[in-house]
Order: structure tokens, then sequence, then C-alpha cells
């Protein structure tokens, strides 16, 4: 998307994402905008275990990065945003709120840092892909993915079920999300 561009996030019911994602897709393929609008839900890989897909190896699948959370992609002006999309909001079941980071409509799009460190981690996709790492002590090496120089969101790892659990920053807060960490070795 051209600059200037916003994201804007809804906190919406666990489980609803696709369903809100949909229902946003329609909402504004039904309006005449003059603008891009792409919602959106991040996604991220998981290690999968299953007896019957044993014979196939690792498998992976995919599901959403921040439970809860919609992302929208768009152009339009925070202003803008709230008078075009304000009532759609609220006639909603599944949209709970709009994010904000301050009081005035211009906090409702996600401060241009927080969205930069988010695209710099889905690398321009929309999925957080898993990432193949070592151990060395107490320090975890990641040599290949998304956290790939960005060791420091890691805040613990389980290295049986290949995730990690790291904090990203959004909206002055902090928020937790899952993601898939393969430890390839551990030393001392």
């Amino acid at each position: 998307m051209n600059e200037p561009y916003y994201w804007y996030v809804l906190y919406v019911r666990t489980g609803a994402e696709n369903r809100v994602t949909d229902d946003l897709k329609r909402y504004v393929s039904s309006r005449a905008l003059g603008c891009d609008i792409d919602p959106f839900c991040p996604e991220s890989e998981y290690y999968y275990r299953n007896k019957k897909d044993r014979q196939l190896g690792r498998t992976y699948k995919k599901r959403p990065l921040f439970p809860s959370y919609v992302f929208v992609e768009t152009s339009m002006p925070p202003k803008e945003f709230m008078r075009e999309f304000g009532s759609y909001f609220y006639a909603s079941h599944d949209v709970i709120r709009l994010l904000r980071s301050g009081d005035s409509d211009s906090g409702v799009a996600l401060p241009i840092d927080e969205r930069r460190r988010l695209e710099f981690l889905l690398k321009g996709k929309r999925c957080l892909e898993r990432s193949v790492g070592y151990i060395v002590g107490d320090r975890v090496c990641v040599q290949d993915g998304p956290l790939k120089d960005s060791e420091g969101l890691i805040k613990y790892i389980n290295r049986h079920n290949r995730f990690a659990d790291i904090e990203v920053d959004m909206f002055g807060g902090k928020v937790k999300a899952r993601v898939a960490l393969e430890i390839v070795e551990k030393t001392e």
C-alpha cells in the first residue's frame, strides 16, 4: 500500500476473526469508497503433531497470531475512518471495540513505530512463519526466520512443542503471541 497508510486494530470475539474479516470485505465492496481497505488477521505457524501425520514428518499449520484482533490496513485518515465505519462497529455483534492510544480520533491508528515492528516480523506477509535457532547456555540464537535479530522479544521457549512466546508492543501495552520456533541444538 502507498504512503501514507494506517493500520487500525479491532478487538473482536475470540474465534470470530475470520467472520469479521469477511464481513468487513463485504461491507467495503457494497460501498463506493475511494481508497483501498484490506482487513486481515495476522497468522502464525505452529507445529502440529498427529499420529496419522507422523509418517509425513514435521507438519506446520496456521492459527491467529493475535487471537481476538483484526487489523484493517487502509490509506483512509483516522477521522474519515471513524465516520465511515463507526456505525458498522457499533452494529456488529462480533466487534467489541476499536483499539485506541489516547483520547482523540488521531489515536485510533496503530502508531507508526509499532506498525513497522509488526511489518518487520511479518516480512511483508500476513503470516509469521517458523524460525529456527539454537541455544548456547542461557542465550537463544535464531539463525533463520522472522525472529532473526529479534531474540529480545522471546520470553519463553518450549523445545518439545516447538514454540516460543513473544511480547510485542501494541497501543502502549504488551501483547503476548505464540510463534513457531524450532531449536535444533542446545550446547552448554
